[in-house]
């Protein structure tokens, strides 16, 4: 690394440099590149191995406009795709950005305060909660200077991607004729330019490409990852399945082999509480091992890992090579196990890994979810009460076609949704109802679930969905049910084995596809993926 690059980056970082980078004096190859393209005014579209510094590069550069453009009121926003990585995004970048006197907040389904009193400079936000705050507070964008898409591999191509490229479009009506930069995050992205074109116009692209070894092993049980693991003295196991039902089981099976050192279960329906409880076990303990799903794909930090083991073969190759990723971040090489049960399996996985550790990322077909624009539809109305021309709604929804919007709005007047007079259209009662009840921002199907709580401690554990056993596994823990009332279950913890409670599912397409005029519905079958996080 050019020792004269690192001084002048030193030196263009006035005030960002000591916060963020002091204590290291040095800085990795992503930063290198993306520091001074920020600096100079450019929007980036950084791909980045995990853990290689990707939100120091993009923020500090970032906080260095912010104090030196003299930005004011709510000038940053950092949108990520789940409540997690919002957390862990907080407790990596506020302490810098307080030493710098600028002030950050959260605003998620966890978190859903936000004064408008006492902005933020910088705001961690997901799609939803963008949304709702579009709606309901237009005003606090007028000082927005720089949107951050973190993640993007995770929203892109579904239906919140989707909505995520609307928000940006009606963000640029909101900031009073100028302009606001967009830099976008990933780890995995197989077509970066393609990808970036569907958020913002001009970009530069920063792609990092990390070739680390990857030593895999096909074993076929646990208890022969468990003697692997005496035989190699690895100490921290990461362990990743596709569903939810399959980390509590499988964390209860390698609990009792695991034994005396903890075995923790990280999913999305586990309650925050439980989540990070899991995170800092792996942070702190010595010795242990994490049972997850997709929620530990992300950058959230949970320490170094020594071995990562794939309990099932990865929905993509992209999925896979964030899983893997995750692994011993010391070395030049990441230790991988995947369990497999039949030949076909064996085969599978065999494959898989090769194009992995040959660093190949297939292109995926792109194909918008329709549902999306019922959603903004809805969403973009309720903001304007007052009506919004037709011709306003149309360049809204452009990338679909004015044709098929026209369908879809009358078809909504016909349904009662919304009304039109003197060439606006406007919400329906009904709709505004709806709206003010706050159904309307998110697009993710939703599905009836229970919240299961200790009577002993009265902390809430998680959700699980549909028809329960007396006794399940939830947080890799046993429970007996004590009481059900309305949609809460009341557990007692109890000592033992017991199946894995059933959760919830995401849906291929949008919780709005419903309501899409039958002619406009997808039958395609390109897109459909199953998603459990």
């Amino acid at each position: 690394m050019d020792i004269g690059q690192i001084d002048t980056i030193r030196r263009r970082l006035k005030h960002a440099w000591t916060p963020f980078f002091g204590r290291f004096g040095k800085l990795t190859p992503v930063q290198v590149e993306t520091i001074p393209t920020i600096l100079d005014g450019t929007n980036v579209v950084v791909a980045s191995p995990t853990a290689t510094g990707k939100t120091e590069a993009v923020v500090a550069p970032v906080a260095e406009q912010f104090l030196s453009e003299k930005w004011e009121g709510l000038s940053v926003l950092y949108i990520v795709p789940t409540r997690a990585l919002a957390n862990d995004t907080l407790s990596r970048v506020k302490g810098p950005l307080d030493d710098l006197g600028i002030a950050i907040a959260l605003k998620h389904g966890d978190k859903p305060y936000f004064s408008v009193r006492r902005l933020p400079n910088f705001l961690i936000i997901t799609p939803e909660s963008l949304d709702s705050l579009v709606c309901r507070r237009p005003e606090v964008f007028s000082t927005l200077q720089t949107v951050i898409l973190d993640e993007i591999h995770l929203l892109d191509n579904t239906y919140r991607g989707d909505q995520l490229r609307f928000l940006l479009r009606r963000l640029e009506r909101l900031v009073m004729g100028k302009t606001f930069s967009v830099h976008l995050l990933s780890a995995t992205l197989s077509e970066p330019s393609e990808i970036a074109q569907r958020y913002v116009d001009q970009f530069e692209v920063i792609k990092i490409s990390e070739r680390r070894r990857v030593d895999y092993y096909l074993l076929t049980s646990f208890k022969e990852v468990y003697h692997l693991v005496k035989k190699k003295g690895w100490k921290k196991l990461l362990c990743f399945c596709n569903m939810r039902e399959s980390v509590e089981t499988i964390s209860s099976e390698l609990a009792l082999l695991w034994h005396p050192y903890p075995v923790v279960a990280h999913h999305g329906s586990l309650s925050r509480r439980v989540r990070e409880e899991a995170e800092t076990v792996m942070k702190e303990s010595d010795v242990a091992a994490c049972v997850a799903t997709s929620t530990l794909e992300v950058g959230i930090d949970i320490g170094d890992i020594d071995l990562i083991v794939l309990a099932e073969i990865p929905w993509s190759i992209s999925s896979l090579l964030q899983r893997i990723g995750r692994g011993n971040r010391r070395e030049d090489i990441i230790h991988v196990v995947a369990i497999v049960s039949t030949e076909e399996e064996r085969k599978l996985a065999k494959e898989m890994l090769e194009v992995a550790a040959a660093g190949a990322l297939p292109t995926e077909l792109y194909e918008p979810d329709k549902s999306v624009v019922i959603q903004q539809i809805f969403s973009f109305l309720y903001q304007n009460p007052q009506g919004v021309d037709e011709a306003e709604i149309l360049e809204l929804l452009s990338p679909f076609g004015a044709y098929e919007v026209k369908v879809i709005l009358e078809y909504l007047r016909t349904k009662g949704w919304i009304d039109y007079r003197a060439r606006r259209w406007s919400a329906s009662t009904k709709l505004m109802d709806w709206g003010e009840k706050g159904r309307i921002h998110s697009n993710i199907p939703d599905e009836k679930d229970y919240r299961v709580v200790d009577v002993d401690s009265g902390k809430k554990i998680g959700n699980i969905a549909g028809v329960f056993d007396e006794v399940f596994a939830l947080g890799g823990k046993v429970w007996q049910v004590v009481s059900v009332e309305s949609n809460t279950i009341r557990v007692r913890h109890l000592k033992g084995k017991a199946p894995a409670a059933l959760f919830k599912r995401r849906k291929n397409f949008g919780a709005f596809y419903y309501l899409l005029p039958p002619s406009c519905r997808n039958t395609s079958v390109a897109k459909i993926k199953q998603s459990v996080v």
